[in-house]
């Protein structure tokens, strides 16, 4: 689980990244992203009914936060919001955090790239 002060929490913040933020797509997830106001990255993550059911809804919550934790030191300074696709269903961690990386690579958005 990602610690509390890298976690947007509030909708109000949810809805600050998707009315200012960019896009970044991967192929089982898309992720809004805007500069951050603190010295840290903040993520949220929202999976909607079109994905499953409660039970593969909160699965597929942990499995991009769990992506998201181990990666953190590798992100830009930035607030990210992970939207998860269909597709993501029956995915393995694995492959979620190996697309997780390689957006961030795509779009400039490791630590240390400048966007």
């Amino acid at each position: 689980m990602l610690n509390k002060v890298n976690r947007l929490k509030k909708r109000k913040e949810f809805n600050f990244v998707y009315r200012k933020g960019q896009v970044a797509h991967a192929q089982d997830f898309f992720v809004h992203y805007v500069r951050a106001y603190k010295p840290y990255p903040q993520i949220g993550i929202s999976v909607s009914k079109q994905v499953g059911n409660s039970v593969v809804r909160s699965r597929t919550k942990r499995i991009i936060s769990e992506a998201c934790r181990l990666n953190i030191d590798k992100f830009a300074v930035k607030n990210y919001v992970f939207t998860a696709r269909e597709s993501i269903v029956g995915k393995s961690s694995v492959d979620i955090e190996r697309q997780l990386i390689a957006m961030l690579k795509k779009y400039k958005l490791l630590k240390g790239q400048d966007v």
